[in-house]
């Protein structure tokens, strides 16, 4: 692995000191960005982008364009013959992974203060805020009470890190959004990291 990371010349490490700094397949990201520059392109690389969509198996240059974005974000399944084409090492892909695993782990352990709790309401949810600087503890226990004698469905979101879930019954059950990629044939398939929309309600 040490010789892996001299091989590796990303970003430096990033500083995580609160949730907000944690950016999901930062890394990875970074990797790929590092082997295709912009993803806006002039005239005179249409050619040579035409190329590289053909050998992915695309007709439509334009959806071609399209799913390019949602690749380098990793928001989409990604073919590995588009890797190999613009040069990415899955040994190299794979380190990379590691290391947004590992900021993931350090956003994990950063104190969090939570502004706002969500109430699953139909069909669009409801953020209700917080009293300023609660912890997430106290926080659980104050949305906890408000789910059991409301009779509500609740969530505590930090988007692209974890949410907690609390039900009517006051249980409390965490779903956590750990960065990985799975191989399924011929694509690299991100891991869906969920966010939350609602409206704000005071």
């Amino acid at each position: 692995m040490v010789a892996m990371a001299k091989n590796n010349p990303f970003l430096p490490a990033k500083t995580i000191n609160k949730t907000e700094d944690y950016q999901p397949f930062y890394n990875s990201k970074a990797y790929l960005k590092q082997k295709v520059g912009s993803l806006t392109y002039f005239k005179d690389q249409i050619p040579e982008l035409r190329k590289i969509a053909e050998k992915v198996g695309y007709q439509d240059f334009n959806q071609f364009i399209k799913h390019r974005k949602l690749w380098h974000n990793f928001d989409r399944k990604i073919p590995i013959s588009y890797l190999t084409a613009i040069g990415v090492e899955l040994e190299v892909l794979e380190f990379t992974i590691e290391l947004d695993q590992n900021d993931y782990q350090k956003a994990l352990k950063v104190p969090r203060y939570p502004k706002s709790y969500i109430i699953q309401t139909r069909p669009i949810p409801l953020a209700r805020r917080l009293p300023d600087n609660i912890s997430e503890d106290k926080a659980i226990e104050l949305v906890k009470r408000k789910a059991i004698i409301e009779n509500i469905s609740c969530v505590i979101n930090y988007p692209s890190l974890k949410k907690i879930f609390i039900d009517t019954d006051g249980s409390v059950l965490p779903a956590y959004y750990q960065p990985e990629i799975k191989i399924k044939g011929k694509y690299i398939v991100p891991s869906k990291i969920n966010g939350y929309e609602s409206n704000i309600s005071l």
